[in-house]
């Protein structure tokens, strides 16, 4: 089955490279007449493939050359530093004279279908089901606009060479995010539940206006823009409908609390996994593999990030609980900490479980260590390294060993998590704490807690950590701490699956996060390295006065200069010459 499905993605992109059809306007051999009085349903789920790579990222494009989108979208957040400063997350980044972020290939394709599939020969519940995959790819495609540009322009015809609307201004936002509810309410209509993990379905529409709905709610909630409210309301409902049980899902748990969030993250098919709502494969054997296991070197995770995993002795954040500190050297503080810690990261202990990609067995005799630093430090026979980090702490989440260890590139199996069910619950608690309503924390947070075996529950008014409040002080929900610790709860879980941007830009704290925080990564250990090797990170790399290094120190060019127009990236400058009524540019952008 997943053989089969990727290779009808194949073909139908092949032919889409060809001729590219979607991008003609309307009237040719493929969206012509002819066709739709002809097209069956294979061809009408031929049409919807052609969707799937464009809109369903996952690890990238297969046979792509780095570690998948995503762990990429996480360099532009605080979570994963990677091997050269993010222009974004410095405020640095320029006006794009061009952006294939505004192409509207996917909406001319997707309107195009909505109005003739009905001319179809199929049955009417095949084109009732391949029509509830065009309105939902519809909806995330502006979405991700939304998301990128603010005000677009909507289409709801195809648009012939000479029809006005090409040359139409952008329509407002709240006009947009209005029409995208509608469009995905009726990919939820006609779409099954799901059968195949890899295919669109009921559930995966759901789960994406839940996830619409929420970034929009707290995008207006923290921005003072009417309509918060009904948006965060839809989200926390559409999380709530997910969660029947009727829908049959759960958190996976094989491999026991101590294993089974890493073990998540490593497999070559999801069919049988109660977790996942929607997958993206790979498969090498057909010429689809990835590379994402042997791609880990560039990046790190951030000492900011590591500093959230809270204590598994008192429940307390570190910076509180009095159990944990840097002296104590990484592996003593990486231990007794919320399990997702070393699930996420590796642990240079040798014989760990833990420590993954860090260690090998060379003829029955364990060598390795901790990370080579930006590969600064020279390996011997003596002294191996079996993994490079920016920052000091190495990223396992999405390493498999099995495909590590394949000699040629290409060849890693693991499919791509695109939704789970834990950002579900994560949405149902965020949105029921903004709204004041039961956030339901046993069946929520305290579930992902449960699954890897920490003890500790969130309840209703914690601890308030100094940490969180700094990083987000304005909380308009009705209990602040609680909020500040589901957004921790969302940083840990859904760590490495580029959500964090997207958060930061919901909450609008682009500021406290980017410029008011220096970038950090571990603090140099003397128990993993030897003095000759601090000395060569501090002097090619850098270090800080308490002793974490300092990824950009020596290598950094760009100053924090992160703004409010960079939530937003700039209507591009080639669009606005051909269409001057999109002015006005985005604030900001036209300076």
């Amino acid at each position: 089955m997943k053989k089969k499905f990727i290779y009808a993605i194949t073909a139908i992109c092949a032919l889409a490279a060809g001729c590219d059809y979607l991008d003609t306007v309307p009237g040719d051999a493929i969206t012509g007449d002819t066709f739709w009085s002809t097209a069956d349903a294979i061809a009408l789920k031929q049409y919807c493939n052609t969707y799937y790579p464009k809109l369903i990222i996952g690890h990238g494009d297969p046979n792509g050359w780095n570690c998948g989108e995503m762990i990429i979208g996480e360099y532009q957040s605080d979570n994963v530093l990677s091997a050269g400063q993010n222009a974004l997350t410095y405020g640095q980044n320029t006006v794009n004279n061009s952006d294939s972020r505004w192409s509207w290939s996917v909406v001319r394709g997707c309107n195009a279908f909505i109005n003739n599939y009905e001319k179809s020969p199929a049955p009417a519940l095949e084109k009732q089901k391949y029509a509830g995959e065009i309105y939902f790819f519809k909806a995330w495609d502006y979405f991700n606009k939304v998301r990128t540009f603010g005000d677009v322009p909507w289409y709801d015809k195809e648009l012939g060479k000479n029809d006005p609307d090409l040359y139409k201004g952008r329509d407002s936002r709240i006009f947009v995010m209005n029409k995208i509810v509608e469009t995905i309410d009726k990919a939820i209509e006609l779409l099954p539940k799901k059968t195949s993990v890899s295919r669109v379905s009921k559930d995966a529409a759901l789960c994406l206006k839940a996830r619409i709905c929420l970034y929009e709610g707290t995008w207006r909630r923290y921005r003072g823009v009417e309509g918060d409210e009904d948006f965060l309301r839809l989200a926390y409902e559409t999380a709530g409908i997910l969660m029947d049980p009727g829908y049959g899902y759960s958190l996976y748990t094989e491999g026991g609390p101590d294993q089974c969030y890493f073990n998540l993250f490593i497999q070559p098919d999801y069919k049988n996994n109660p977790e996942i709502i929607l997958s993206r494969e790979y498969d090498p054997d057909i010429n689809m593999g990835n590379d994402v296991s042997k791609q880990h070197g560039s990046h790190g995770m951030s000492r900011d990030c590591f500093e959230e995993y809270l204590c598994a002795k008192t429940g307390l954040p570190v910076s509180l609980c009095g159990c944990h500190n840097p002296d104590m050297g990484m592996v003593a503080e990486m231990k007794n900490r919320d399990g997702r810690l070393c699930q996420t990261v590796c642990i240079p202990e040798a014989g760990n479980p833990h420590s993954n990609q860090l260690f090998r067995t060379i003829n029955g005799k364990i060598q390795g260590g901790a990370p080579n630093i930006q590969g600064m430090l020279t390996a011997t026979d003596s002294r191996p390294f079996y993994a490079v980090s920016s920052t000091g702490y190495a990223i396992s989440k999405f390493f498999s060993m099995t495909d590590f260890s394949k000699q040629a590139l290409h060849t890693g199996t693991i499919d791509a998590p695109v939704m789970r069910y834990a950002e579900v619950l994560l949405i149902r608690a965020e949105a029921g704490a903004e709204l004041g309503l039961d956030p339901e924390l046993d069946k929520t947070v305290n579930a992902l807690r449960e699954r890897v075996g920490f003890p500790f529950k969130l309840e209703a008014n914690p601890v308030e950590d100094p940490d969180l409040v700094s990083k987000y002080p304005v909380i308009k929900g009705p209990d602040a701490n609680l909020i500040r610790e589901i957004r921790r709860e969302r940083r840990i879980e859904l760590f490495c699956e580029n959500q964090r941007w997207d958060d930061i830009v919901r909450w609008k704290v682009g500021n406290e996060v980017f410029n008011l925080r220096e970038r950090r990564g571990a603090p140099l250990d003397a128990r993993l390295y030897s003095a000759s090797e601090i000395e060569t990170i501090k002097s090619k790399v850098g270090v800080d006065e308490n002793g974490f290094i300092l990824p950009y120190k020596e290598s950094g060019r760009l100053e924090r200069n992160f703004t409010d127009k960079n939530y937003l990236f700039n209507v591009p400058l080639d669009q606005i010459s051909l269409n001057p009524n999109l002015l006005p540019q985005n604030p900001g952008w036209d300076e």
